[in-house]
């Protein structure tokens, strides 16, 4: 098993020693902390969901929020746990584990499209989908958004939004150092610092965080043990106030991936099928696998994940006068992966991903190394005695391929070699604004009403080059894979352009104090694209967009009844989904592969729930609860007919309860506390094919926490963890190749997990 090297040991050990060493200078420091605003409850829940600070119960949209105090406690380690606290969010993997692909009512990622569903770090969209196995290092919490967000937001969406917010630096001298170990051998080690250089002008916090873990399933032939746990993440933070009403915030943002891959399992062999046909043991092989179990395979030699973020966002703040502020929001983002995949789950030279030097590999839409860089102005303020809150702004995004290779080889055929880029443009402009309605009348006191509209424009100018490998390995020379010629005349350019305008429209009714009534309507877009090896020329070359109209009424509640917190929020809505993108084969030239399509439109309708009770006695409950129900329109291919069929990656069902019991022991000897949380989702389908097997079957999930912190009256705080306690065996991504291909493969989710986490704190 892979360890730190040297110097990041080092690194940890002196932040370590650092935080030991300023403890008895921290006590101090934290004696002086400024009172808390008393205008804010304690249990209020802070959200940006609309680019500024809002009370949650005050956001007339569907929004769920995962506390940094809820990822410590539970121990959730990636955005595959966030999922089960959070209603509609379907989190899906295929070729790497430490890839995710996020579908929010029912609308998600599309192979060879853009995401439907973008996820954000400081506010900047984050390539590949997020940090892998580092994603949930020191933040402040993570916000997922349902539904399109069209007009504020960097990129248009018609899924949602999933905001990573990292943690801010603090005028307070503090920090935490942490050790962990549990079974498969999983070492955790994070420390923390946050210094004041300059008491309330200078702040910065730094961190750094290592993880290691065997994986859990084993090739019988080479004793490689397959989706195991390596990264390292570190980020830097430097809050700056030079002057009253300024501020600028560098972060400094590194993840690094490199495991062995994804256990791939053969599950079915369709006896009919090409890879049967052209590989007679391949059912033989079926039968092997399972008489070894979920936990063996054979795969091809060579599979591994290894991945590399670097963001660099700097945000400044200006407060131009009493109403009127403005931020600058720049970045850049460089996102690195080498994935190499066995798609068969077999050691037969069925279907893979070979080695290549450098990046490369079937990754982020077959696009493993980019360049981002992002630019976005925001002016915000308050006109007519704060009656009408504004917002107008502009951003532009620049997504730059790097020359890559991709080394593909099928059904015992030659190597085909491939670079491949989608280098993106998108210009927008956007305003948005709330009116307090009692300032027209003074009856509509309770009434605000909001409107927002974004104009966005997209350029894509993509690129294929690929031919087939002749000699050694990775020598040039062989003819085109998708045209005619040979190499070095291999080359296709596309080029087109995307422009849609998005609104929002919203009237809330502030019915109490404590509970308000939202109806909002919404519309999303999503760019298209290009079919890469189909000829420029071609009707089928390229794609239109996607576009979504959504309609939703709420409720939003939060209640103090004495002792006891009451916290209700409940979401219905009605999706009109067009222009669906996609994916079918084609044979292009003698070579199959997928092509894009806008095949169908789909009627998307649901019920949202988030709600929460906390009693006098320590104990509390919090509970999510979702309800899909799509429907495909008129949807018939050369592949079947799926009309009336419900969406891909969307589960009926989906719900989730935590209960914790929390008490605090005499003499300062600390607090206990204590939880369980139940997770379920039902079946859903995992492609549009109508291959036997499609289904992901339901599963429910228990795990349990507890932990005693300041034990002693000490910084010490023990966190105990079992995570899958039942030790349920579930599928998180299948491949269903059986009518097209021949087979079908499953990947399965961590089997039962437990260990326990030491952190000293002061």
């Amino acid at each position: 098993m892979r360890r730190l090297d040297t110097s990041t040991h080092l690194l940890l050990a002196g932040l370590l020693l650092l935080l030991l060493t300023t403890s008895q200078i921290a006590t101090s420091a934290l004696a002086a902390e400024s009172p808390a605003d008393s205008s804010v409850s304690p249990d209020e829940i802070v959200v940006t969901a609309r680019r500024r600070e809002e009370s949650l119960e005050r956001v007339p949209v569907s929004v769920s929020v995962v506390s940094a105090d809820t990822i410590n406690s539970q121990n959730l380690t990636g955005i595959q746990d966030i999922q089960y606290l959070t209603p509609s969010l379907n989190v899906s993997t295929n070729t790497a584990r430490s890839s995710n692909n996020y579908t929010l009512r029912g609308q998600g990622t599309t192979y060879g499209t853009q995401p439907s569903v973008v996820a954000y770090f400081a506010e900047v969209p984050i390539p590949g989908g997020g940090n892998g196995n580092a994603a949930l290092f020191d933040l402040g919490n993570v916000q997922v958004l349902n539904g399109p967000q069209g007009t504020l937001f960097g990129r248009n969406s018609v899924g949602g939004a999933i905001l990573f917010a990292p943690a801010r630096p603090t005028n307070q001298l503090e920090g935490r150092a942490e050790v962990g170990y549990g079974n498969y051998n999983n070492l955790q080690e994070e420390a923390v610092l946050n210094v004041p250089i300059q008491d309330d002008r200078i702040l910065l916090r730094a961190g750094i965080s290592h993880r290691s873990r065997d994986g859990f399933t084993h090739d019988i032939v080479t004793g490689r043990d397959y989706d195991n746990i390596e990264t390292t993440a570190g980020r830097l933070s430097l809050l700056v106030k030079p002057f009253g009403g300024l501020e600028n915030l560098l972060v400094v943002n590194f993840s690094e991936n490199n495991e062995h891959g994804t256990g791939t399992l053969l599950s079915q062999v369709n006896p009919a099928g090409l890879a049967a046909l052209l590989f007679p043991d391949l059912p033989a092989l079926a039968t092997q696998q399972a008489a070894w179990g979920p936990r063996f395979t054979a795969q091809t030699p060579g599979v591994a994940d290894r991945q590399r973020l670097i963001q660099v966002v700097n945000t400044t703040s200006a407060q131009l006068s009493d109403t009127v502020a403005l931020k600058n929001i720049a970045s850049f983002t460089s996102f690195r992966s080498n994935v190499r995949s066995d798609v068969s789950g077999t050691s037969l030279p069925i279907l893979y991903f070979e080695y290549t030097p450098g990046w490369g590999g079937p990754q982020d839409n077959n696009q493993p190394a980019i360049d981002q860089v992002t630019e976005e102005l925001q002016l915000s303020g308050e006109s007519f005695h704060k009656a009408l809150q504004w917002t107008l702004g502009g951003y532009f995004q620049n997504n730059h391929p790097l020359h890559t290779l991709q080394s593909l080889r099928a059904f015992g055929g030659p190597t085909v070699l491939t670079d491949r880029g989608d280098d993106l443009r998108s210009v927008a402009a956007f305003a948005q604004g709330t009116l307090q309605l009692g300032a027209l009348a003074s009856s509509l006191e309770d009434w605000r009403l909001t409107f927002g509209y974004r104009e966005t424009h997209d350029r894509l100018e993509d690129y294929v080059d690929s031919y087939v490998q002749v000699g050694d390995a990775f020598d040039t020379g062989g003819p085109c894979a998708l045209t005619t010629g040979s190499y070095p005349n291999c080359r296709l350019d596309y080029s087109r352009s995307f422009s849609a305008g998005t609104y929002t429209t919203t009237l809330e009714y502030q019915l109490s104090r404590q509970v308000m009534l939202y109806v909002t309507a919404r519309s999303g877009f999503k760019s298209g694209g290009f079919n890469l090896g189909a000829p420029p020329s071609a009707g089928f070359a390229s794609f239109e967009p996607e576009r979504v109209k959504d309609f939703e009424g709420g409720l939003k509640s939060s209640f103090d009844l004495g002792s006891i917190g009451l916290r209700f929020n409940l979401a219905v809505f009605r999706d009109k989904y067009t222009q669906i993108q996609r994916p079918l084969l084609k044979n292009f030239g003698g070579v199959v592969t997928t092509y894009v399509v806008n095949a169908t439109d789909a009627v998307i309708k649901g019920v949202e729930l988030d709600a929460g009770l906390r009693l006098p006695s320590g104990f509390s409950l919090s509970a999510t609860y979702s309800y899909l129900d799509s429907e495909y329109g008129s949807f018939v291919t050369e592949q079947g007919d799926f009309s009336g069929f419900a969406l891909p990656y969307t589960p009926t069902h989906k719900a989730s309860l935590t209960a914790e019991y929390e008490t605090r022991l005499r003499n300062e000897r600390g607090t206990l506390r204590v939880g369980a949380t139940y997770a379920y989702q039902s079946s859903y389908r995992n492609l549009d094919v109508l291959d036997p097997d499609v289904d992901v079957p339901a599963y429910g999930l228990l795990n349990l926490h507890a932990g005693w912190d300041a034990m002693l009256g000490t910084g010490l705080d023990l966190n105990l963890f079992a995570t899958n306690l039942t030790n349920k065996l579930f599928i998180i991504g299948k491949g269903d190749y059986y009518y097209s291909l021949g087979f079908t493969t499953n990947v399965y989710g961590e089997p039962r997990m437990y260990g326990a986490n030491l952190t000293y704190r002061f």
